[in-house]
């Protein structure tokens, strides 16, 4: 596994080993930043279930400002916090934090917080916690992100007439990419600022 583009192309990354590992295979990875290559740069990145990272480092080496890794499982950090040491990506713009990622996105949610992406790939054994996260970031109390892109086994689905619009889905074997975006009368979080989770 390595990055695929940007200023960090072909450095090697670590998997890590853990129970509900399951790394974004190379061509998802590269459909994805193919879809949202124009919101990439300058902006402020949320990477869910993290694993080790590789999503939300291929942000940064493709010019994202800043990026937030949660992932709870601590053999799997070690080697996150080496994928972002061997990119040479600072604490300052790769933030890492230990714990739940539902009940981060809970925390977040609440908060003045703004992603302009929140990727989110949890374990298809947690059959539920891809729709989790979408009922989170529909029930925020403002817009959380401009653009949600969840990695999923089972259909997920936006509210019919709520903050947010499915714009895409590709299927990759039994991997489904899904991109939502908020509808444009709910806004853009334009105005509010950026913020890094921790600071929340």
């Amino acid at each position: 596994m390595r990055v695929i583009g940007g200023s960090k192309k072909g450095v090697d990354l670590r998997c890590g080993h853990g129970p509900f590992l399951r790394p974004t295979q190379q061509i998802v990875k590269g459909s994805i930043f193919d879809t949202v290559g124009f919101d990439i740069e300058g902006s402020s990145i949320l990477d869910l279930f993290a694993g080790s990272g590789a999503i939300g480092i291929e942000a940064l080496s493709r010019g994202a400002a800043k990026a937030a890794f949660v992932e709870q499982d601590h053999r799997i950090l070690k080697a996150l916090r080496k994928n972002l040491e061997r990119c040479g990506f600072a604490p300052a713009v790769a933030r890492v934090h230990m714990g739940d990622a539902l009940r981060y996105l809970e925390r977040v949610a609440s908060a003045p917080a703004f992603f302009d992406i929140i990727f989110a790939d949890p374990p298809y054994a947690a059959k539920a916690a891809a729709q989790k996260v979408v009922d989170i970031v529909e029930g925020a109390d403002d817009s959380l992100c401009r653009v949600l892109v969840i990695e999923h086994a089972k259909p997920v689905f936006a509210k019919e007439g709520g903050p947010l619009v499915l714009v895409k889905a590709r299927r990759f074997g039994q991997t489904t990419v899904s991109y939502f975006r908020y509808r444009k009368e709910v806004g853009s979080g334009e105005g509010k600022g950026s913020a890094l989770p921790g600071d929340v």
